[in-house]
């Protein structure tokens, strides 16, 4: 990316670690289950563990890509809002073991591409329709906490709801499950 890095004490560092602590604390309840596991949703429907783990590092991939544009086009002030899917026809459900290695790969790729975004980039002002117009500054903490705090809250959730991990395994995700009233 750019020459001109965001020291390791700006805001994003600490939202990267918090992602991180949440990234860890999910991969070892992931360790703690079979391949069937991953395939429940909650009781009362929705995205199974699976799904939501495969969302998370479609958000953090495509954030990425756009940074990437964004440095790449100066002129760029526009993401569009979109839906990503998750299920393809004919492919197959993942493992623990994938799953597990694809939660590696949204850490690393955290730790690392995260980290070497410029401040030229991270001054950048662009709008995402119905969400306003901030700089990647601003939009940073809210889609690395979408992945890192909504979706292991979310995948939480369904283990919690199927008992596949106690709420000891969950920590703090079991309490803001419990205040959820879930």
């Amino acid at each position: 990316m750019s020459d001109q890095t965001e020291s390791a004490s700006s805001p994003a560092a600490g939202q990267l670690a918090e992602a991180d602590a949440s990234y860890a604390r999910l991969d070892e309840a992931l360790a703690t289950m079979g391949d069937g596991d991953l395939h429940r949703a909650h009781y009362d429907g929705g995205w199974t563990v699976a799904q939501t783990l495969s969302h998370m590092n479609m958000c953090v991939v495509a954030w990425l890509g756009n940074l990437a544009r964004l440095e790449a086009d100066p002129g760029l002030r526009f993401f569009f809002r979109e839906e990503i899917g998750h299920d393809l026809l004919g492919y197959p459900p993942p493992t623990v073991d994938v799953a597990r290695r694809q939660l590696a790969a949204t850490r690393r790729t955290l730790a690392t591409a995260f980290s070497a975004i410029g401040t030229d980039v991270l001054a950048r002002q662009v709008e995402i329709p119905d969400l306003g117009t901030m700089s990647v500054k601003e939009w940073l903490p809210l889609i690395v906490g979408h992945a890192s705090t909504h979706h292991v809250q979310q995948a939480f959730d369904i283990l919690l709801n199927r008992e596949v991990v106690t709420a000891e395994v969950a920590g703090d995700f079991a309490a803001s499950s419990a205040e959820a009233g879930q």
